[in-house]
C-alpha cells in the first residue's frame, strides 16, 4: 500500500509540473494569433469610422473645392 501511495504522489507531482509548464507556455503560443488575427480587427473597429470620415471629407473637398 505504501509503495502505491508514493508512486501516486509522484505521478500527481509530475502531472502538476507538466500542467504548470504548459500554463507558462500558453501566453507565448497565443501571441502570434493575437497579433495577426485579433488586433487588426480591433483596430478596424476602432479606427474604421475615423478613416471613413477622412476619406469622405476629402472626397467632398474634391467635389466642392
Amino acid at each position: 500500500g505504501k509503495v502505491l501511495r508514493i508512486q501516486s504522489e509522484q505521478m500527481r507531482l509530475r502531472r502538476r509540473q507538466r500542467a504548470e509548464e504548459k500554463a507558462q507556455q500558453a501566453p507565448v503560443k497565443m501571441l502570434f494569433p493575437m497579433i495577426f488575427l485579433i488586433f487588426p480587427s480591433i483596430f478596424l473597429v476602432l479606427l474604421g469610422p475615423a478613416g471613413f470620415q477622412i476619406v469622405r471629407s476629402s472626397a467632398l473637398r474634391g467635389v466642392t473645392g
